[in-house]
């Protein structure tokens, strides 16, 4: 199975010239066409290029490193795409994994100039291919172009269990609110290798994704709520304005209308910012009442959160009370 969109060569090729000929200035080997406009050192010299033009171009950043074993003209775009065709012609028996196959898949990861590639022998690390030697089955694999790279379940998997904890937390809320990640796949691979390194992170993230927090501000705001014995949430819920989702939440209170959202305590900056606050205005015109608490309100001021949320409940359900009466008469 092929994924990911059709990629057209970029960058100029030329075919085979003679051992003798002086090279066109953008010339590339032919092989370079069906691998997305990269291709080796071997493969320049098989079609047409001299060790000595190689080692000229190399030098001078006519050509110019991929990962691996890996070059192109400086035309090329170098993304995640290209630099897992680059790592297949390297070592055509790897796989792209981790946060490079993550890349590919589209998923919101920490970005990394390497590649990192799952090998079934062991051999060092170089050119920018970072070696990791993990069990694969072959229902773990599909193909991007030329490259090997793990299938989205697996990747998930390797991912929210290797990465940093909050680099986990924020993968997971996204994939579970994109309804990405499969929770009764990620519970059979984790039965599946139960000594597998980061378990511990995929069943953290396996209660987060059936309590709806996916965070540690989520979570406080939780125990606070259970704490002060106020009921009728539910976390990680849909709000709908008619037939269409126009938001998922952090706590919703559904017969009041009430949501509870948290900021967290890490700057994320002005385009997530403004995004919240636009969504936050969808949220209100759709006749809901929004409380957003901070981290230093969860960690600092829990009593007083749970008394803001009881007291806007209590005016909710009075205002709510007051236009059924009014409707009565």
């Amino acid at each position: 199975m092929v994924c990911g969109p059709h990629r057209s060569d970029r960058g100029i090729l030329r075919d085979r010239v003679p051992m003798t000929s002086r090279l066109p200035k953008d010339w590339a080997p032919p092989a370079a066409r069906g691998q997305s406009g990269v291709f080796t050192a071997a493969q320049a010299r098989a079609g047409g290029a001299t060790p000595a033009q190689v080692r000229r171009r190399r030098q001078t950043g006519q050509w110019r490193p991929v990962v691996g074993d890996a070059l192109a003209l400086p035309g090329v775009a170098i993304d995640a795409w290209t630099k897992a065709q680059a790592a297949a012609i390297t070592w055509p028996d790897a796989v792209v994994g981790l946060t490079s196959a993550a890349a590919l898949h589209g998923l919101p990861v920490p970005e990394s100039r390497s590649v990192h590639v799952i090998v079934p022998n062991r051999r060092p690390s170089r050119g920018g291919l970072v070696t990791h030697e993990l069990d694969l089955d072959p229902g773990d694999v599909t193909t991007f172009g030329l490259a090997r790279v793990t299938t989205l379940p697996r990747t998930l998997f390797d991912c929210i269990g290797r990465l940093p904890r909050d680099d986990s937390e924020s993968l997971v809320a996204w994939a579970v609110t994109r309804e990405r990640l499969d929770r009764s796949e990620l519970e059979r691979a984790v039965r599946a290798r139960p000594k597998s390194w980061g378990n511990a992170q995929r069943r953290q993230a396996l209660g987060d994704s059936a309590s709806g927090a996916f965070n540690a501000a989520e979570r406080r705001l939780h125990a606070i709520l259970r704490r002060a014995q106020i009921t009728g949430w539910a976390g990680d819920q849909r709000v709908y304005q008619g037939s269409k989702i126009i938001a998922r939440v952090d706590v919703l209170f559904r017969d009041e209308r009430l949501v509870l959202e948290v900021d967290g305590f890490a700057y994320h900056g002005r385009a997530v910012f403004q995004a919240d606050r636009t969504r936050q205005n969808r949220i209100v015109a759709a006749g809901y009442c929004v409380l957003r608490f901070t981290w230093a309100d969860l960690t600092s001021r829990p009593r007083e959160v749970a008394e803001e949320v009881r007291a806007t409940l209590a005016r909710l359900r009075r205002t709510e009370s007051t236009f059924r009466s009014h409707l009565r008469v």
